[in-house]
């Protein structure tokens, strides 16, 4: 071929080369899009942009402007950072109001300037909280608040009493800490987010139960298995044991109007482990000793008129047992006799003594119990299982599972309305609350004072519980006195 040919083909070959490169170059083009809003909340929004493209872009930045107006004045600028490759990015701000409209477009910072992809119009949403647990507990309680939508600044108020806020768990659980008590026990709960208002449908019901300690009981007497009732603004408390060691003979009374113990004169013997209700008291034994059942007693007291009256004696052995009145009747159960199930009525009108159907465990004086509505509740120590006897129908029925320490007994139980306040059983600082209307269980505050001692005599005025306790015999300390107010803070 002829040289000068082959060159003037070659020259072509590279012009129309330059000029092809040249068009593919000027045909490049870069798109942006906003796609979508992926994830919305109040105050959070996370948004999909795309760049499309052919080959690789030297972005400067790149990312979102969100604005609560079209024209993008004072937008949120949520900044990427440098890009070259293209494709999808994801960008998020929590900067949001709730419940307020706002405009989002994508932008790309190029060499020839910024690029803007398409708007979209979003709403943020409203907050709202359902439910709190758990309903109640002391000052210092952890509580879990659900809901949704809330924001970073979100407050959560007990009453009037702002609350410690933990953390705040994907927008939807708040974990608090349940503040100081106000005035009243059952608080509302608000939860602010912003300046949005929530009241909760539940209310926060703070712990309650005030115990207030009273002077000392005035002698060295500390009395175990002893007789104890109350008459009218009178407190009794006698027989039993000193100490656990050596009979008692003696009783003393507690009078409100004076706020003094007083010795009282009794005529009768001492008695160890006998039953007592409201106004009576017998049986028992008449010595202190490992088998009691040796030297039983049959005497059988009603306190009326200031006076200690002598009843004709009991027709059973009834050492360690438990009464209680219901229906102008008295009822004796259980003891160290036999199984400890014997039930023995006395008819109060007639002074006739029957025995009925049988407990369904066994029963003796320390056994939890407490009386509503003609009715008497009785514990099973060994199973918590709470056994209701009718007093109208003479009949057991099974209630319920007793929530608290039941140890070696000596609870106290007692009903203030439709409430019954029972704990403090030997070594057991727990008191629990027991709403009969609705059959829940709630803890109380704990004892405060010295969990090894048991309650000799429990008594009640004017809704405040009064409660003796003697304690164990290793403690050369006089028996203490206090009173507890179940309902207050």
């Amino acid at each position: 071929m002829d040289r000068s040919k082959f060159g003037l083909i070659s020259l072509l070959l590279i012009f129309f080369g330059i000029f092809s490169s040249c068009e593919e170059e000027s045909q490049v083009t870069t798109s942006l899009i906003t796609e979508e809003v992926i994830y919305l909340s109040g105050e959070r929004a996370r948004v999909l942009g795309r760049i499309i493209t052919n080959q690789n872009v030297a972005a400067s930045d790149h990312g979102f402007y969100i604005s609560e107006n079209e024209s993008f004045s004072q937008p949120i600028i949520i900044s990427l950072g440098e890009r070259v490759a293209p494709g999808r990015f994801i960008g998020e701000t929590s900067e949001l109001d709730i419940q307020k409209k706002y405009f989002v477009k994508s932008f790309i910072s190029l060499p020839d300037g910024i690029q803007f992809g398409n708007v979209l119009e979003i709403t943020t949403l409203s907050p709202d909280a359902f439910s709190f647990s758990p309903l109640n507990g002391p000052v210092g309680t952890t509580v879990t608040i659900k809901g949704k939508n809330f924001t970073a600044d979100t407050k959560v108020f007990f009453g009037n009493r702002q609350a410690q806020i933990l953390k705040i768990d994907f927008e939807s659980l708040i974990t608090a800490i349940v503040p100081g008590s106000g005035t009243i026990a059952l608080e509302e709960v608000r939860v602010v987010v912003q300046n949005q208002e929530i009241l909760l449908e539940e209310k926060f019901e703070y712990t309650t139960g005030k115990f207030t300690q009273l002077p000392n009981f005035p002698s060295s007497l500390k009395l175990f298995d002893n007789v104890s009732f109350q008459n009218g603004l009178e407190f009794f408390a006698g027989l039993g044991a000193n100490n656990g060691q050596t009979i008692n003979s003696q009783f003393w009374k507690y009078s409100l109007l004076t706020g003094n113990w007083t010795q009282v004169d009794f005529q009768g013997d001492p008695l160890w482990r006998a039953f007592n209700s409201s106004n009576y008291f017998g049986g028992g034994a008449l010595v202190i000793s490992q088998n009691s059942l040796s030297s039983p007693s049959t005497d059988f007291w009603k306190y009326e008129n200031n006076n200690f009256i002598k009843l004709p004696p009991l027709p059973f052995t009834a050492v360690n047992s438990l009464s209680f009145e219901l229906n102008n009747k008295l009822f004796v159960v259980g003891g160290a006799v036999g199984f400890g199930t014997d039930v023995y009525r006395f008819n109060i009108s007639t002074g006739q003594w029957q025995k009925i159907a049988n407990s369904p465990f066994p029963v003796n004086r320390t056994v939890l119990n407490f009386s509503y509505d003609n009715k008497q509740y009785l514990v099973d120590p060994v199973t918590k299982e709470i056994y209701a006897f009718d007093g109208d129908l003479e009949t057991w029925s099974f209630y319920g599972i007793y929530p608290g320490d039941i140890n070696s007994g000596s609870a106290f139980g007692v009903t203030i309305g439709d409430r019954v306040i029972t704990g403090m059983a030997n070594r057991s600082q727990e008191v629990w609350e027991l709403n009969l209307s609705n059959g829940l269980w709630v803890r109380k505050n704990i004892f405060p004072g010295n969990p090894i001692a048991r309650n000799v005599g429990v008594y009640v005025h004017d809704n405040l519980i009064y409660i003796l306790r003697s304690a164990e015999v290793q403690l050369a300390v006089p028996m203490e006195f206090w009173v507890l107010d179940p309902f207050g803070l």
